[in-house]
């Protein structure tokens, strides 16, 4: 019995996928205004944070962050690093001789 119902409940629910350019509007439009909505309490909060200082503590709510950066590109860092100082290691041995 179960097993039966677990069946009829995952099937039952579908995929919204939009078929029409009206569908595929309507939910941009949506998306937007849900960004739209979050972004104008993020600035509320951050106005009500400048207004009460004692609220805020050190730091905003949301304060800016850093830009994430990739492990890829740190790893063509290092080994840019890695090439200029070995690269310098061998211009010193061949100025000894």
């Amino acid at each position: 019995m179960k097993s039966f119902l677990k069946s009829m409940i995952i099937s039952s629910v579908k995929p919204k996928v939009n078929t029409t350019t009206l569908g595929t509007a309507k939910s941009k439009l949506a998306k937007a205004i849900q960004k739209e909505k979050a972004s104008s309490a993020k600035l509320g909060q951050t106005k009500f944070e400048a207004a009460n200082p004692k609220f805020k503590g050190k730091k905003f709510t949301f304060a800016p962050v850093g830009k994430a950066v990739k492990e890829s590109d740190k790893k063509k860092q290092i080994i840019k690093d890695n090439s200029k100082v070995i690269s310098k290691m061998f211009k010193k041995a061949l100025e000894k001789k």
